[in-house]
């Protein structure tokens, strides 16, 4: 766990829902699978001794200002690394809480809000001061009140349109308004019957939400197939587990309303070539028209910033904020990053981008621009790469989850590895990057390609 804290604040978070490129790198791959560091991650943060600690430093004050607007994954990080280098941090959340699309975004049965909480707590005790319910639109605003460095991190919460007469109706939603309302508490009547439009983790979030909120049938409609699905694959699972059925090659054209009720309209699609995204292009099939009725339908296409005219920033395509490789703007002094400056992506890339920003923002303040952390003294990790027929082989640990009829409302689905699977799991590591001079392990022969395929996520 120190290991992990050396690098990223969220590491329970992470354990449960990071898209995990690191294992797609891993050179264990070469032999079955990679290692499951997301969930060994999550093994060792459910573990907490707070040992970690003993070791952490807060340099001491600087009297320097800086100001974080939005109290998501990519500001979070940021103020908890100034913060720790000695400057007096705000972070202005216009949500009444923390956490951004972590908070609002990500439903509880996939992370328990008793597990962000106590992550943010650990920012908040390093001195960051987060106020709640304060929406920024201006960053001339915070100059005057004696900012001198500003990070923008506010997310991506609009929900983007689907383009198709009757979206606007009642009975009709985005996303990520959907569960961000439904994160806040707001009550929401999906009916018997809902409908979510998408392909990606938002779409199958919203499903199975609505699923808990008392559906008796959620179809999750996408206009390509499966393997194009942007969804994590063990997310597009378990949404099939419990009963949603996922409609392929088709594409809504119309919303009509019905009495009490909206009808989808859509089209049958057939792929065709790749388009710019790399994927196969859906084009409509004429004459394969048809309507569905459902209580709810709920559009998850996607989402974008919303950045006020008063931040005085470039924006770009999806009206994100233009940042070079420092995170910088076009304005000295702002510094933007996560899906604000991204678009939509994960927790992990606004982790790094709040990194990023926090050296370069230290820097400007005066500091080294070093947030480099040592909370362990071990460097010498017990190597398990055996030589035999028996370690190649080894599989995988499943993630022990709940059984289908088991998850209702708030509960966590995945209940976490037993420390045996821990164990087991850990022990198929190949620890090619324990020590630079090590003979290459048996499982790893190719190097140059596995270096590329890192190099590339």
């Amino acid at each position: 766990l120190a290991v992990i804290r050396q690098k990223v604040p969220f590491p329970g978070t992470l354990g449960r829902v990071c898209i995990h490129p690191c294992e797609e790198a891993c050179r264990r791959n070469d032999l079955n699978s990679g290692i499951s560091i997301k969930f060994l991650k999550r093994f060792v943060a459910d573990r907490d001794t707070g040992e970690w600690k003993k070791r952490a430093k807060k340099l001491p004050s600087t009297g320097r200002k800086a100001a974080v607007v939005g109290g998501g994954p990519a500001g979070l990080t940021a103020a908890y690394y100034l913060a720790k280098n000695g400057h007096s941090v705000t972070v202005f959340e216009a949500l009444p809480k923390a956490g951004g699309m972590m908070r609002v975004g990500i439903p509880d049965y996939r992370l328990p809000k008793d597990v962000l909480d106590g992550e943010i707590k650990e920012i908040t005790n390093v001195g960051v001061d987060i106020k709640y319910n304060t929406r920024i639109d201006s960053v001339d605003t915070l100059f005057q009140q004696g900012y001198e460095a500003v990070f923008l991190a506010v997310g991506a919460h609009k929900g983007m349109k689907q383009g198709i007469e009757g979206e606007d109706l009642p009975g009709v939603m985005d996303g990520a308004t959907f569960l961000r309302e439904v994160a806040l508490g707001k009550k929401i009547n999906v009916g018997d019957a809902v409908a979510v439009v998408g392909g990606g983790n938002v779409a199958i979030d919203a499903a199975r939400i609505a699923l808990r909120l008392g559906a008796k049938k959620v179809n999750l409609i996408y206009r390509r197939t499966r393997a194009e699905m942007p969804a994590s694959a063990e997310e597009v699972e378990a949404t099939i587990e419990e009963g949603i059925e996922l409609i392929f090659l088709v594409a809504p054209t119309k919303i009509v309303k019905k009495g009490d009720k909206v009808e989808l309209i859509c089209q049958r699609m057939e792929l065709g070539e790749p388009d710019a995204s790399g994927r196969r292009k859906p084009n409509p099939i004429k004459g394969s028209e048809f309507g569905t009725e459902y209580s709810l339908i709920i559009g998850a296409i996607g989402q974008a910033p919303d950045v006020p005219a008063g931040f005085s920033v470039k924006t770009g395509r999806g009206n994100t904020i233009q940042v070079n490789d420092t995170m910088a703007t076009n304005r000295k002094g702002v510094w933007a990053g996560g899906d604000a400056a991204s678009g939509a992506a994960s927790v992990i890339q606004a982790i790094q981008a709040g990194r990023v920003a926090a050296k370069e923002m230290d820097k400007f303040l005066g500091g080294t621009g070093s947030i480099k952390e040592e909370l362990t003294e071990e460097r010498e990790p017990a190597l398990f790469v055996g030589q035999d027929a028996e370690f190649a082989p080894k599989k995988r640990e499943a993630m022990p989850m709940l059984e289908p009829e088991k998850r209702v409302g708030d509960i966590e689905v995945e209940t976490g590895y037993t420390e045996e699977q821990a164990l087991r799991e850990a022990r198929r590591c190949c620890s090619c990057g324990v020590r630079p001079n090590m003979p290459a392990p048996p499982c790893a022969p190719k190097v140059e390609r596995i270096k590329h395929r890192a190099l590339a996520k």
